[in-house]
């Protein structure tokens, strides 16, 4: 291993534990990874943990221009050959290409949906889990031309795992502390402010800061009509801003 790859990988470590904020985190961890694992496009989903059909959600992409590819994926991930690896209950790395033969894997649906429409043929995907809690994917896609991952590039990418399921879990459990608390709040808001079931949802979403693409993203809604809700919010709890907004968390 070469002195400057030691020092980038430390420092991959090091970004994973100390970037407060999750979400820039997660983005400044596959940016700094295809530095060390040259991609085309990677991405992060978490494990959906609502009543959804789905077991990932929220996707984040490095570039942004391949997010249609991870919203692809939603649509269609009953058509995922590999959600047994989800289900596992173990953290697995897994280089697609070993897992069906290149010709039959190219005529699949996922494949046919999500790959070739981004012009993209080979993934690696890593399986997050902790204490056995599924908590997400994180995939690198190559182009066809840029050839599939060696054993190397898995190598350094599993050396990342343990200290993703740790950072990953410790944002669960936060998560959950924080809705189970929330949970009652948002229930005697909803009464008194006669909200919609829709505006209870845009008004947890923002209780977790999450910010306007993020919610719009999450709830499969325009922008646009993620600001109608928005100011219907503002008009029943008679605020002007998303500040005065916030002052109603508990």
């Amino acid at each position: 291993m070469q002195n400057n790859e030691f020092l980038l990988i430390n420092n991959i470590i090091y970004q994973i534990y100390n970037i407060p904020d999750f979400n820039s985190m997660k983005i400044t961890f596959l940016n700094l990874l295809k530095m060390l694992v040259p991609n085309t496009a990677s991405s992060i989903l978490m494990a959906d943990n609502t009543d959804s059909k789905n077991l990932l959600c929220d996707p984040i992409c490095i570039p942004d221009i391949y997010s249609d590819t991870e919203k692809n994926y939603l649509l269609n991930e009953d058509e995922d050959y590999t959600r047994w690896v989800m289900l596992s209950g173990q953290c697995l790395l897994i280089r697609e290409s070993d897992l069906m033969a290149e010709e039959e894997r190219m005529k699949t649906i996922l494949y046919k949906k999500c790959y070739e429409p981004f012009g993209l043929h080979y993934s690696l995907q890593l399986n997050l889990v902790y204490n056995d809690l599924f908590l997400g994917v994180v995939t690198i896609y190559r182009k066809k031309e840029e050839g599939d991952f060696t054993d190397d590039e898995m190598f350094l990418v599993k050396a990342f795992s343990d200290h993703l399921n740790l950072r990953f879990y410790e944002y669960k459990t936060n998560t959950s502390k924080n809705s189970s608390s929330n949970a009652h709040s948002i229930t005697d808001l909803a009464s008194q402010y006669q909200l919609t079931n829709r505006e209870v949802e845009v008004l947890q979403l923002l209780f977790q800061d999450m910010d306007n693409d993020e919610i719009a993203n999450k709830l499969f809604i325009s922008g646009f009509t993620l600001k109608k809700h928005i100011q219907n919010l503002y008009r029943k709890f008679n605020v002007s801003t998303k500040w005065s907004l916030l002052k109603f968390r508990k």
